[in-house]
């Protein structure tokens, strides 16, 4: 048997040389793209996005968690406005107290003045 009739499982010279050509082709582009990518400008870019997706993100966890407890925030919004207003609100409500006091004692004594009779 002569080695025309099997050949050789090693590759030809010209694939050798085509399959090269195709690796270097490749990481040319691939150089070419990570030049692209790493210049200051798009590196910025890159950075800006993920701290923008980052902070989107954390917001909307935020922003889900406020609105399941919506009710307890409202509460402890409200609670801590009087604290922080109970001077204003105290001057406000006072005579709006009095005035309601007194509402209040005209309303009943007619009431009674009514079952009385």
């Amino acid at each position: 048997m002569s080695d025309l009739q099997h050949p050789s499982d090693e590759p030809s010279l010209a694939e050798v040389t085509v399959r090269r050509t195709a690796a270097h082709t490749q990481w040319q582009k691939a150089l070419a793209r990570a030049k692209e990518r790493f210049t200051p400008a798009n590196v910025r870019d890159e950075a800006i996005n993920n701290a923008a997706e980052a902070v989107g993100g954390a917001a909307d966890k935020v922003g889900s968690l406020a609105w399941a407890h919506r009710g307890k925030l409202a509460i402890a919004g409200l609670l801590g406005g009087l604290v922080v207003f109970r001077k204003p609100v105290a001057e406000v409500a006072g005579p709006l107290a009095v005035k309601a006091r007194a509402s209040i004692d005209t309303a009943t004594s007619a009431i009674k003045d009514r079952l009385k009779s």
